[in-house]
């Protein structure tokens, strides 16, 4: 019996020392947490993190926990449990938006360890559905209820190419006419309507161009006209070539209009000099208006030819227009006329051969397939039926007023008409050529647009199939920043999604789904999220779709810096719209799978040129 007491003690013994264990291993708590016990989160978090004050007992005991999320009594989906590498931490990510109200976490571990705390969720959630918006489009943004708004951004394309119609005409008018003055009509200065011509024609030039600069400029800036009207507002005109040379010409018409507002001073020895320098700067600066295309150099030499011989053109008809046909005159008006008619046809010879050595430059054979080449067919059409029209004009001045003393009622009356619909004629082409300046040629690169950015992280990517992507980030710091994302091939995409993911899987990355489905470019600003508060090394990863499967995913790692130090270098790249692509949480670095549900937002693409593989460029008004 005393031996049955013994054995029963030791039994009892036994089994008390081995459940202490067990009793000591169930004492694991939280020490800290995120969002804590209490807390009233204002922005929803994307990642639960538990502190734990012992060491949880490796990977496997994680992936046996048990964690839930509920606000108001629903369920919050979260991601798989990651253990960090001190052991103590665990992080699991929020696959859905959080929702108002009373949140409370539950956790329990397999030693038995078991708890709950809980948060206030007063987050403004906002939601939107992601589009595509064109270059210069109003670009929809969120309020805080999740209603979908649209920003009226200034549209400013029509008022510039209407801007430039206008001064393309006035400066040809002033520089035409001019040129017809000294060589085909000195006794010209003689009129009081000639005076009165230059002088209305001269306030319209410098009136047209400055408003031209003053929507340029705000075009550039991203700003309204209002803010752009005065001159110490145009510094982001003076980013691009056009820009500089629409302020040069500003400043030569100007000049111009010294001359010509008492016109009898193109005539004095002392001013030859300058009057011949100023309508030379005049022509020069029409040069520098699109320089890209092939044989760049010959370009500007020929567009300035170009645009000289189409100014004589133009200038000559409406001074004929409105001053020689006024009324009945003398035999100098005669003689006027005679000269136009035997300067005209070489002026239309080099219009032609220039013309076309310039659609060769920008257009090559693309005159159907693209829009640029169908408005360069409609405007040599419409030549065509100038030239008509104008052999005409010049046929009846050289053969019926071949013995004519003066020009009489009758004969003013007989070429009033055809005049007015020759220069009626002229005025359309340029207006079709004001709308070939806004339009992108197949051999000419994408323009830039808005303020000039410049990266302090770049990289270049290519791999098999064409794919050829470039990653572009500033400021390279820790916290907000903003990513620039070109696709340059292939031609066609799908599932554009770029994952970026930090070395530190205490810290969470980011999946932007990039709504581009040909090359083009995005831009996610700072202001909608993408923070990167994770220093070091983080890496990217590259996905697409093609009609033949799936593109071998391109690579990347970059460093972030702890904001002490950023190295800067040349911006590359599209100068995007400033837009947003698409962002959501994923879960820290590790081989977990990233979360199912994303939050969307705003994105704006832009079109990148197929010929050019790192163009210089941003969006966008």
């Amino acid at each position: 019996m005393r031996r049955l007491f013994t054995f029963f003690i030791a039994l009892i013994g036994a089994m008390a020392l081995s459940a202490a264990p067990a009793s000591a291993a169930g004492d694991n708590t939280i020490s800290s947490s995120s969002p804590t016990a209490g807390e009233v989160v204002t922005v929803a978090p994307t990642q639960l993190q538990l502190r734990f004050t012992l060491p949880v007992g490796g990977a496997d005991a994680v992936a046996k926990m048990g964690l839930s999320l509920a606000c108001e009594s629903k369920l919050t989906n979260l991601g798989p449990p990651v253990l960090a590498a001190d052991g103590l931490t665990i992080s699991s990510p929020l696959t859905q938006i959080l929702s108002n109200g009373n949140c409370v976490v539950n956790w329990s571990l397999p030693d038995g360890s078991v708890g709950t705390y809980s948060f206030q969720s007063n987050a403004q959630v906002t939601t939107t559905v992601a589009t595509t918006v064109a270059p210069g489009e109003p670009t929809p943004s969120t309020l805080p209820d999740g209603t979908v708004v649209t920003e009226n951004a200034p549209r400013l394309g029509g008022p510039i190419g209407l801007m430039r119609w206008i001064a393309f005409f006035m400066v040809s008018a002033l520089f035409g006419g001019l040129i017809f003055i000294k060589r085909a009509w000195p006794e010209g200065v003689e009129y009081g309507i000639t005076e009165k011509y230059f002088r209305q024609v001269s306030i319209l030039a410098l009136a047209s161009l400055f408003v031209l600069m003053a929507l340029m400029s705000a075009r550039q800036s991203g700003g309204t006209l209002a803010s752009s009207i005065s001159p110490t507002s145009w510094g982001p005109l003076f980013e691009t070539n056009d820009g500089r040379a629409i302020f040069v010409r500003f400043l030569v018409v100007a000049g111009l209009t010294y001359y010509a507002w008492i016109t009898e001073r193109i005539f004095e020895a002392a001013n030859i000099v300058p009057t011949t320098i100023l309508l030379s700067l005049t022509m020069i600066s029409f040069g520098f208006d699109r320089m890209s295309g092939r044989a760049v150099a010959l370009g500007i030499l020929f567009a300035i030819a170009h645009m000289t011989l189409i100014a004589i053109w133009v200038g000559s008809i409406a001074i004929i227009w409105r001053v020689i046909l006024h009324g009945p005159g003398d035999i100098d008006l005669v003689h006027a006329l005679r000269v136009w008619a035997r300067i005209a046809t070489p002026l239309t010879i080099g219009i032609v051969f220039t013309g076309v050595f310039q659609v060769w430059r920008v257009d090559g054979l693309s005159l159907i397939n693209s829009g640029h080449g169908r408005v360069v067919l409609i405007k040599i059409l419409s030549f065509a039926a100038l030239i008509v029209v104008s052999s005409s004009i010049r046929q009846f001045i050289i053969r019926g007023m071949e013995r004519a003393k003066s020009l009489n009622e009758k004969v003013v009356y007989r070429l009033k008409r055809p005049v007015s619909l020759e220069l009626s004629l002229s005025i359309f082409v340029l207006a079709l050529s004001s709308w070939m300046m806004s339009m992108r040629p197949p051999y000419v690169a994408a323009k830039q647009v808005g303020p000039e950015v410049n990266y302090a992280i770049v990289q270049d990517m290519t791999g098999k199939d064409n794919f050829h992507v470039r990653l572009s980030l500033t400021p390279g710091d820790v916290g907000a920043n903003k990513i620039l994302i070109e696709l340059f091939g292939p031609s066609r995409i799908q599932n554009f999604t770029v994952a970026l993911t930090p070395s530190d899987p205490t810290f969470s990355g980011y999946t932007i789904k990039v709504p581009i489905t040909r090359p083009g470019a995005a831009l996610v600003s700072k202001d909608v999220g993408l923070k990167l508060m994770a220093p070091g090394t983080w890496t990217a990863v590259i996905k697409g779709v093609t009609t033949t499967g799936d593109l071998e995913p391109l690579s990347t790692t970059f460093v972030i810096a702890d904001g002490t130090t950023v190295i800067t270098v040349p911006k590359q790249g599209l100068k995007a719209a400033e837009s947003t692509t698409t962002s959501a949480p994923v879960a820290p670095s590790t081989t977990t799978t990233l979360p199912a549900a994303t939050t969307t937002l705003p994105a704006v693409t832009t079109t990148v040129p197929p010929t050019s593989g790192a163009t210089t460029t941003v969006p966008a008004g």
